[in-house]
C-alpha cells in the first residue's frame, strides 16, 4: 500500500519507530551482576536457558527492561530464577538516536518497545505483561550481536530462535522476523 494510501486509511506509520539494540553476552549470573553495575546503567536484559521439565535445546525464556540493571539482576528478581540450568544472561543497550517529545513513561519509550517487540514476537515463556497483545507502536528493531569485550563483533546469533530484525508496521498489518 501506498504511503498516502495507508495515511487516507488511518494507518500510523508515519510514528513508525526503528531501533537498534547492540546486545552484549553471554554473561553467567555472577558476571552480569559486577558488569551490570560497571558498564550499563539502563537497557534491556534477555535471559537464555533452559526452565524447570524443559527437555528441549537452551531457548529464550525472558526479556527485561530496568532503569538500573545492577539493581534488577539479583535473586530476588520475579522470573529470572526460574531458569535454572545452563542460564545465561545478554545486555541491550539502544544504539539509537533518541525520540522526540515529552516523555509519558518512565521507563525510555525505545527500551519498553524493544522489549515488548521481543515479548510478543517471540511468544518468551516467562513474560507474562507484553505478551498479551502486539506493541502500541509501529516498531522495527535491528539486533546486533557483540562479544563482552564490546569491540568484537559475534559471527553468529546467540540462539538459533532470536531473529535479526523485528518489524512490526502497526494493528493488522502483522509483523516479519528476519533471521
Amino acid at each position: 500500500m501506498p504511503f498516502y494510501r495507508a495515511m487516507e486509511k488511518g494507518k500510523d506509520i508515519m510514528n513508525h519507530i526503528a531501533l537498534i539494540v547492540d546486545w552484549y553476552g553471554p554473561y553467567s549470573y555472577e558476571k552480569v551482576k559486577k558488569v551490570a553495575v560497571e558498564d550499563f546503567a539502563d537497557g534491556l536484559y534477555m535471559t537464555i536457558g533452559k526452565i524447570k521439565y524443559q527437555k528441549t535445546s537452551v531457548a529464550l525464556q525472558y526479556v527485561g527492561v530496568s532503569q538500573d540493571l545492577s539493581s534488577r539482576l539479583n535473586n530476588a528478581h520475579h522470573k529470572i530464577h526460574q531458569v535454572t540450568s545452563e542460564r545465561k544472561f545478554w545486555l541491550g543497550e539502544i544504539g539509537s538516536v533518541g525520540i522526540p517529545g515529552r516523555k509519558n513513561k518512565v521507563i525510555d519509550i525505545r527500551i519498553d518497545l524493544a522489549e515488548w517487540a521481543h515479548a510478543y514476537f517471540l511468544r518468551l515463556p516467562l513474560n507474562d505483561n507484553k505478551t498479551k497483545h502486539a506493541p502500541d507502536k509501529p516498531v522495527t528493531v535491528l539486533n546486533r550481536w557483540w562479544n563482552v569485550d564490546y569491540e568484537t563483533p559475534r559471527v553468529r546469533r546467540p540462539n538459533q530462535k532470536w531473529p535479526d530484525l523485528i518489524e512490526y508496521l502497526g494493528r493488522g498489518l502483522g509483523a516479519k522476523l528476519v533471521w
